[in-house]
């Protein structure tokens, strides 16, 4: 059986993947309808802005490493890593956290935050 760790770093892994974020059905089952982001610029947005832009995207690709796990408290676990963004020959990288929250239908995403990396 796969460990609730196992399982949240799957999923951010997946919201990563292009496949996904180009469907909008997945990525918003993936969101909770609360779900909150602050990017690496500073600018936040929530679920809404999320679900009208990200299917647009494309051409980006995104490369993980360090990613860890943890719990916060039943149901609720932090995930962090480290993200590289390649686009149109741009490499961007990021430090990446995020919170999931385990709802009756699976776990979600509640909350991101991104941070410029050197």
């Amino acid at each position: 059986m796969e460990s609730d760790e196992a399982i949240v770093m799957r999923l951010e892994r997946e919201l990563l993947e292009p496949a996904t974020r180009a469907n909008v059905m997945r990525v918003g089952a993936l969101l909770t309808d609360d779900f909150f982001e602050v990017g690496a610029t500073g600018q936040s947005f929530g679920k809404a802005e999320v679900l009208s832009w990200l299917p647009s995207e494309s051409g980006k690709s995104f490369t993980v490493s360090a990613m860890r796990a943890a719990t916060l408290s039943d149901g609720v676990m932090l995930v962090t890593y480290a993200a590289e963004k390649a686009h149109e020959g741009n490499v961007t990288r990021s430090l990446r956290s995020s919170v999931w929250v385990k709802n009756p239908g699976g776990w979600q995403m509640r909350y991101r935050q991104g941070t410029t990396a050197a």
